[in-house]
């Protein structure tokens, strides 16, 4: 190959340096980018160096989004879903106005949406990727991973258990089983606020500030896809599905609202809702945290020992929270066989084990490991957190 002379070396760079020039903000978020993708990639070589991009950096760029977008009464991350035909088709009305009067509109058109790729890989890269590769939560919270064994799935099942019932006179349920949350969806987000601040202000590994839910305007169209609610990264806004029944939604705004401040695994954004919800103050907020964890140590149970599971139900399963799995089975029948849930399964599967999430979808579930791990480590051993 043929090298180029040094005077056309030197053309090219004050090519390069001028184009840069002329083009100043597609180049700085170019550079921006591409810092971004490093400290993307060296944390997931690094459990240590996502870790502390995760506490200190991202948390800053977590913390300006939400801030920028917890005024607004809507979603804005589902404003722009929707709003994508519309956005398409203001592009091709724009580039074809362009095209008429400017020679170099194709390069426009190209840059700024460059521009909007690269702002999305920068909030990623700094604010919410690095957390799917950081400490596990196990070691943040200083819990003995293990196997999980029936005996200790039955143990975690009646002490889960054992609260449920404390809460249960404080709890208003309708006559087909249902329990009702006696506030609004926006009263129920300050309180889960409230209860997040209560328990992160004692834990170093998460950060906590307050910052406004939001319902999703088509939370019944939602509900086919199976998604009780979800983190728009790139708003910064813990959206949630107020069509569930309400013993799933206060579990949910804590799940999303752990996701909002740097929990990225869903198993361990699970457990992290559970330890807010029995911090609340709010009777309704705490049998929220209980009953859904219960659900999927009972799911567990039951594949792992079917003899201690029929003892657990024989014995132990409160004939309301059976009840409100009966009103939970019945609501979700419309919803049960969707193709959009199977769509949005396979998606969701697929992202999580780019994250190196091996279990994909399935780490929802995982939960039932942590619950297990406190139960011995806090519970059993008579250090109650």
């Amino acid at each position: 190959m043929t090298a180029l002379p040094e005077n056309k070396k030197a053309g090219v760079a004050k090519r390069l340096i001028a184009c840069a020039a002329r083009h100043r903000t597609f180049t700085a978020l170019a550079i921006t980018s591409a810092l971004a993708a490093a400290v993307y990639v060296i944390s997931r070589f690094s459990a240590g160096f996502a870790e502390f991009v995760t506490r200190y950096p991202g948390q800053a760029v977590r913390w300006l989004l939400a801030k920028l977008t917890s005024p607004f009464p809507f979603s804005i991350a589902e404003t722009l879903v929707l709003l994508i035909p519309v956005l398409l088709a203001a592009l091709i009305y724009f580039s074809v106005r362009l095209a008429k009067s400017r020679k170099d509109w194709f390069g426009r058109v190209m840059r700024f949406l460059g521009c909007v790729v690269l702002v999305i890989v920068i909030v990623f890269g700094f604010g919410f990727g690095p957390a799917y590769f950081r400490n596990t939560l196990a070691q943040n919270l200083g819990l003995a991973g293990s196997p999980v064994s029936g005996e200790e799935l039955y143990e975690t099942a009646v002490w889960l258990t054992g609260n449920i019932n404390a809460l249960l006179p404080q709890i208003i349920f309708g006559s087909g089983g249902e329990s009702h949350m006696a506030v609004s969806f926006y009263e129920l987000s300050r309180r889960v606020n409230a209860a997040f601040e209560k328990y992160a202000s004692g834990a170093d590994y998460i950060s906590h500030f307050s910052a406004n839910v939001k319902p999703v305007s088509l939370s019944r169209y939602m509900t086919y896809t199976h998604i009780s609610g979800v983190y728009a990264f790139f708003t910064g806004e813990a959206n949630v599905n107020f069509n569930y029944p309400d013993f799933v939604v206060p579990y949910t705004i804590a799940h999303e609202m752990a996701h909002q401040r740097g929990i990225a695994r869903e198993d361990e954004a699970n457990f992290v809702a559970f330890l807010v919800c029995v911090s609340s103050d709010d009777p309704f907020i705490e049998y929220s945290g209980y009953v859904n964890v219960l659900r999927e140590v009972m799911s567990a149970l039951s594949k792992a020992d079917s003899e201690l599971y029929a003892k657990y139900r024989k014995e132990h399963y409160p004939a309301r929270v059976g009840a409100e799995m009966s009103a939970y089975s019945r609501f979700f029948d419309p919803y049960r066989d969707s193709a959009a849930a199977k769509v949005v399964s396979k998606t969701n599967d697929a992202y999580l084990k780019s994250q190196a999430v091996k279990a994909g979808e399935r780490s929802y579930g995982l939960v039932t490991d942590l619950a297990v791990a406190y139960y011995l480590t806090f519970i059993k051993s008579g250090e109650n957190r």
